[in-house]
C-alpha cells in the first residue's frame, strides 16, 4: 500500500473518531432562543440603499495584484536567466504604471 493511501485513511479514521468524541461528550440542551432563526444587522431605517464604499473593492482588487506580481515575480526570480530578468522588469514597470493609473483615477473619482 502506498504511503498516500495509508496517509488518507489515517486523516480519515482521525476525523471521524474525533467526530464521534465530539458528539458522545457534548451537551444537547436545545432551546427555543437556539432554534430561532437569526439574522445579523439592525433593520433598514430607510427606503433608500446606502451605497458601498468604493475603496473596499479598490483594496480587494490590489490584494489580488499584488497576490499575482508575487507569484510572478516567485516563478522570474528564480529562473536564472537574463530574458527572465528583463521580462521581470517590463511586468513590473508595467504593474507600477497600472497600479499608478488606477490609483490617481481612484482619487479623482473620490474628490468629485
Amino acid at each position: 500500500m502506498g504511503t498516500f493511501v495509508i496517509f488518507a485513511l489515517g486523516i480519515t479514521i482521525g476525523v471521524f473518531i474525533l467526530y464521534f468524541i465530539g458528539t458522545a461528550i457534548a451537551p444537547y440542551n436545545p432551546s427555543t432562543i437556539k432554534n430561532e432563526h437569526f439574522e445579523c444587522g439592525l433593520p433598514a431605517s430607510s427606503e433608500q440603499p446606502k451605497k458601498a464604499n468604493f475603496g473596499f473593492f479598490v483594496y480587494a482588487i490590489m490584494f489580488v495584484v499584488a497576490d499575482m506580481t508575487g507569484l510572478f515575480f516567485t516563478l522570474f526570480v528564480f529562473n536564472n536567466s537574463k530574458e527572465s530578468s528583463i521580462i521581470a522588469s517590463i511586468f513590473a514597470l508595467i504593474l507600477a504604471i497600472g497600479v499608478t493609473v488606477a490609483m490617481k483615477e481612484y482619487k479623482d473619482a473620490e474628490n468629485s
